[in-house]
């Protein structure tokens, strides 16, 4: 067996020898580099593990989002979905209402499935424009305040839809007490146009109860006399029965005007709203106080538009618009302005030759 040579082998003296050489301070440092070698080796394994997860939660967020868009998308078309119909759902049943008294109206019976009814046709004075989903807080109480009303006039006799009051009354503009005012028409539209602070004079204020009266008024009742009453310029367009559109229109008074606001859905209630509230105007050179009369009737004493006055809203060309309106709608102003010179050419004559006094109508 072959002994091994001094350089193969460490003698336990020559170890001691060695550790005994290495000094406190060179161990501390060896011990300190390896401390340090560790501490590496973690924090890469650590930076590691934290761009692993951080990838995987960016891709679980990237699909969440995903999935969540594709989720709102599709309740955002059911929803749209849902308005169309339950508008069409309205306006139908609205119309078969309609046909439902005009068939009582003629003495026949009407099958409870109203099978036949929706295919009959409308005269003029029954289809009231196809309105949308209230969008305002005054469109929901009026619109509520009409599809409740018609329902009930709907299953009545016509003695009762008769007794309709001819002239809406104007105590609501001043009071609002209920139980001065004649009809619930008049009350409903009067505490609406007190709420707007912009309509700010008598003149003006009269001219919108009168305008939003008469309209509500031949919406509940329907009929060819109720709808003889408006102005020829206040009753429906074709489009305004045909395309679905926000009520708070149909009280414009320019017909024009209100076909612009229908094939432009951009103009919204607000901006229009604050810019015509204040724009609007109504000629008049007369005191304001000219505007209405009271009656001398106990019982059904009230506050109504002066018949001068009334015929004077009447005529579509004492309607205007000025300032910020004129500014901020310009293709809406010159529509308002033809409106007013087509009607002041046709009319100038019949004005001159038939003058109305307006002294015996002043309170």
């Amino acid at each position: 067996m072959a002994t091994p040579s001094p350089s193969d082998t460490t003698s336990p003296a020559s170890t001691s020898t060695a550790n005994a050489a290495r000094t406190p301070a060179a161990l501390e440092h060896e011990n300190l580099q390896r401390k340090r070698a560790r501490d590496r080796k973690s924090q890469k394994a650590m930076r590691e593990r934290t761009k692993w997860n951080i990838q995987n939660l960016s891709q679980q967020v990237e699909q969440l989002t995903h999935a969540l868009e594709m989720e709102t998308r599709e309740k955002n078309e059911l929803y749209s979905r849902f308005l169309a119909v339950s508008d069409e759902n309205d306006h139908l049943r609205v119309q078969k209402a309609a046909l439902q008294l005009r068939l009582l109206g003629n003495g026949l019976e009407v099958e409870k499935s109203g099978s036949g009814a929706e295919g009959a046709g409308l005269a003029a004075h029954e289809a009231i424009p196809l309105n949308t989903s209230p969008s305002t807080m005054s469109d929901q109480i009026l619109q509520t305040f009409v599809e409740s009303r018609w329902e009930a006039y709907a299953l009545q006799t016509s003695g009762r839809i008769e007794s309709y009051p001819e002239k809406p009354d104007m105590s609501a503009l001043f009071d609002g007490r209920p139980n001065r005012t004649v009809d619930e028409t008049s009350s409903v539209v009067g505490d609406i146009i007190r709420s707007y602070k912009e309509i700010d004079t008598l003149p003006k204020q009269v001219a919108v109860h009168y305008v939003m009266s008469t309209l509500m008024k031949w919406q509940v009742l329907r009929t060819k006399a109720s709808f003889e009453a408006m102005p020829e310029w206040l009753r429906p367009e074709p489009l305004q029965l045909e395309k679905a559109h926000a009520s708070w229109i149909d009280r414009i008074p320019w017909p024009k005007v209100r076909l612009y606001l229908i094939e432009h859905p951009e103009v919204k209630f607000d901006d229009f709203a604050s810019v015509y509230s204040t724009s609007f105007n109504i000629k008049w050179d007369y005191a304001p106080r000219n505007v209405i009369i009271t009656t001398s009737d106990d019982e059904k004493g009230g506050i109504l538009i002066n018949p001068i006055y009334e015929e004077h809203v009447r005529q579509l060309k004492n309607w205007t618009v000025e300032g910020v309106f004129r500014r901020r709608f310009p293709e809406m102003t010159e529509i308002v302005d033809t409106h007013g010179k087509a009607e002041r050419s046709a009319g100038s004559l019949e004005n001159v030759l038939n003058p109305m006094p307006l002294a015996r109508y002043a309170i």
